[in-house]
């Protein structure tokens, strides 16, 4: 029918259009809260970036795409071609940027603190709220063929719902987010709401809004400005459907992968800052890096655990980064050519107990994959590797809330065949369980804004722990404790205060596997002690000390509580005489044992290392030791102040002291460990010279250089079998015996054959090469050895002393 110009149109609306624009403001919507979730700070490109394409999604799908979608659901006229809706290109582009901007700036406020508040919430919806009706109203001002008359009780209906469901729904995703319970049906609930938001809006304000004809345009060119239109939109929500897609696989295979990890040997960071929170991802997960499917082990006894050498080996490693650093390299490059560490690197299905040919040691593959998951997770928190912590003292069992296939099927086969046996040894091995290693550091201000503006978080223990927990698949009864305690864990390992102190040297037996220690909970690395009030001891003191060598701790204290004794003394004896009395009671306290009153004095003042972090100076301090040993069925926590450790890991702890000497000893050692077997990997070929030299070497004969130490230690765990080296018949076989390594250190021997290589021409024939001066040198040098701890000869007296009376 024909309108006349300037007439009201009357139209009506197609509900599938009004269900689509609702569909595509739900997908711009949640879209735009997933990206808001990933970001961890108002800092950084990667945040910014987020930001931008979660106001994107917001202001051109939500909002833009929905208003324009909805507009398509109006029928002008009955359908007329030439009578429907068109646009004035400008205003559909200004319509398309206004939302786009203005929710930037709102989820900006929302995100400029990391806690929700009262002001930024009303100020961020009313912003979000202004959006969508800027963008509604900019956009109606484009329509090209009528004038759209509003009634005013509409326009402010329409701004009410826009506000108050901007609000609450930011509001409530963003209280969701700060405390770490905004899961995904909660971030789609809010999406729901805010979409309400966005069409309740739009279409309140269309049915109080008439069209009165300002001109007929062309019909094709309408229905083709109405086409591509629906095409832009449909197009833009796709492209939020396909992010939305993305981040779903994404987050299936992260939890497939954390799935996994809780069965495998991982390596993970516990960063924590200055507040105490700790880094997590934005998913709320530790960062970590997969070490090895899981540990070797060559007997049902070689368990991998604190006192194992391997542990002991790569926690001494993390106290001195610069011992692998230049190492990792060629660690890499010795894995990816080597047929058994290629099953046993991150990634492989299956691995092996065995070398192939014998010569691999798996000890020495775990060490390379222990320190390239380092160096991985290092590069994943942006940060050198001398940053990324030192290791923790316990290994954490994951897995232990849900049993893997070869867990159940280990279970199943247990059934019915000696389970109720009471004389059946019990089990220490948990098949198809997995092992936490934690790297410990804490950051200042400075380094936890560049990890927030990285991608990281930091949120308080008890809002994560539960989600924690489940990734790695433990209780939070396990974990929280642990936690606690690594909040703690000190970045270097204390040291006694100089001065002079009393000290309980305890061993408990174990069967077939050493000796515990008693250690403080508190300071694993130090023995139970109480400080005297003595800056040092004086000659008078030590010979006094003397005569109570060997003595027990109750005849110490019976004799130094006699009257007759305290008459007959000085007055500095007598005051020594307290302070001895005093300290032994102290000690006996802490304790709180009957092995303790049979332990012996060791009369000679034993000395033990001190650092001063302020001012950087070492020190000593004079340790009044008494030593005794435990019976083997003593428990292994004793009470709430002190427990037994393992004595192997007790005396890897004595050498990782801050500026310890060891450190630099410890680093040699290890290049020579794996300087032949990388170099045996990228040797090059040998140069046609005149003067070739060549020395002996674990692998043969090798070219030498200044650079690589002229002998490597092979340190062979568990793996003796002989190298398949040819037997050497050389006449210098047998000279110098083949080198060891013992407590002490050992004697480093090394070959080099100088062979000369001259060309000689006879006429016009090919050169004879012609060998001479053949000869052979030999060097034998002292590998550096680390000193002898106090510990160490307190463990020889005791031990000396037990088998004394065993005989």
């Amino acid at each position: 029918m024909d309108v006349p110009v300037d007439d009201y149109v009357f139209h009506s609306y197609d509900p599938g259009f009004i269900v689509l624009s609702y569909i595509v403001s739900v997908v711009g919507c949640w879209t735009s809260l997933e990206l808001l979730h990933k970001r961890t700070s108002s800092k950084g490109l990667y945040n910014w970036y987020l930001l931008l394409g979660a106001a994107t999604a917001m202001g051109a799908v939500a909002i833009w795409s929905m208003h324009f979608i909805g507009n398509r659901a109006i029928t002008m006229d009955e359908g007329q071609p030439d009578m429907q809706i068109g646009y004035n290109a400008a205003f559909t582009a200004g319509s398309f940027f206004l939302p786009i901007c203005v929710v930037g700036l709102a989820f900006y406020l929302f995100t400029i603190s990391e806690q929700v508040s009262f002001t930024g919430t009303i100020t961020g919806g009313c912003l979000a709220g202004f959006a969508i009706c800027g963008m509604h109203y900019l956009g109606q001002g484009g329509i090209s063929n009528y004038h759209a008359v509003y009634d005013w009780r509409f326009v402010l209906g329409s701004g009410i719902i826009a506000v108050v469901a901007a609000t609450l729904a930011l509001g409530i995703f963003f209280y969701f987010k700060s405390g770490w319970t905004n899961t995904w049906w909660k971030r789609s609930a809010c999406a729901l709401l805010l979409a309400v938001g966005v069409s309740g809006m739009h279409w309140v304000a269309t049915v109080g809004t008439s069209y009165r004809l300002e001109s007929v345009i062309d019909g094709n060119r309408n229905g083709l400005s109405r086409r591509t239109t629906v095409v832009v939109v449909l197009c833009l929500a796709i492209g939020c459907c396909i992010t939305l897609v993305i981040f779903a696989i994404i987050g299936q295979r992260n939890r497939h992968r954390m799935a996994d990890r809780a069965q495998q040997v991982v390596l993970a960071c516990a960063t924590w800052d200055q507040d105490g929170r700790l880094l997590v991802t934005p998913e709320g997960l530790l960062p970590c890096r997969k070490i090895t499917n899981s540990y070797v082990e060559r007997s049902f006894d070689d368990i991998f655990s604190t006192e194992h050498p391997v542990f002991c080996w790569i926690y001494r490693a993390s106290r001195y980064w610069q011992s692998v650093a230049d190492l990792i390299p060629g660690m890499r490059i010795h894995l990816r050519s080597s047929s058994f560490a290629k099953r046993s690197r991150p990634g492989s299905a299956t691995q092996t107990r065995d070398s192939p040919d014998g010569t691999e040691d798996y000890s020495q593959v775990f060490k390379e994959l222990f320190c390239i998951a380092a160096s991985d997770l290092a590069t994943l928190l942006q940060e050198p590797l001398e940053n990324l912590g030192v290791l923790y003292d316990e290994i954490v069992s994951t897995g232990t809330t849900k049993k893997s296939r070869s867990a159940r099927v280990f279970s199943s086969s247990q059934t019915g065949t000696g389970s109720n046996d009471i004389e059946r040894a019990p089990s220490r091995i948990i098949f198809g369980r997995g092992q936490l290693l934690f790297l410990v550091r804490r950051v200042d201000k400075l380094e936890t804004a560049q990890l927030q503006a990285s991608g990281f978080r930091f949120a308080p223990v008890p809002q994560v722990v539960e989600h924690l927990a489940r990734s790695m698949q433990v209780t939070v009864k396990e974990l929280q404790p642990r936690l606690d305690r690594m909040k703690e864990f000190p970045p270097h390992v204390r040291t006694l205060d100089p001065g002079v102190h009393l000290a309980c040297f305890a061993l408990r037996p174990l069967y077939q596997r050493g000796f515990d220690v008693l250690v403080p909970k508190d300071a694993k690395n130090l023995l139970p002690t109480v400080a005297l009030p003595i800056p040092a001891l004086d000659m008078w003191q030590i010979d006094f000390i003397t005569r109570f060598d060997d003595w027990e701790v109750g005849k110490c204290l019976q004799w130094l509580s006699k009257q007759s004794i305290l008459e007959s003394a000085t007055a500095r004896e007598r005051v020594f005489f307290g302070q001895l009395y005093n300290g032994l009671f102290a000690l006996g306290q802490q304790i709180n044992d009957e092995f303790f009153q049979t332990a012996r004095l060791t009369a000679r003042p034993l000395r033990a290392p001190c650092y001063n972090p302020e001012t950087g100076m070492h020190g000593q301090a004079e340790i009044i030791a008494f030593r005794a040993i435990a019976d083997v069925h003593q428990s292994r926590l004793l009470n709430d102040r002190v427990e037994f450790t393992s004595s192997r890991f007790f005396l890897c702890q004595q050498h990782v002291y801050q500026k310890s000497p060891d450190h630099q000893i410890f680093a040699r050692r290890v290049h020579r460990e794996f300087a032949s077997l990388l170099e045996r990997k990228e040797r090059p070929s040998l140069p046609r010279a005149s003067s070739s030299h060549y020395r002996r070497g674990f692998f043969g004969r090798m070219p030498s250089s200044p650079a690589v130490p002229t002998a490597s230690t092979y340190s062979g765990q568990w793996d003796h079998s002989p190298s398949p080296i040819k037997e050497d018949s050389s006449s210098e076989k047998g000279l110098v015996d083949e080198p060891t390594s013992g407590p002490f250190g050992g004697i480093h021997v090394s070959n080099e054959v100088t062979i000369d290589v001259s060309e000689v021409r006879r006429g016009d024939r090919s050169p004879n090469v012609e060998m001479s001066n053949l000869g052979v040198f030999s060097e034998a040098t002292v590998a550096p050895v680390e000193r002898e701890t106090f510990i160490d000869e307190l463990i020889s007296l005791t031990i000396a002393e037990r088998r004394q009376q065993r005989a």
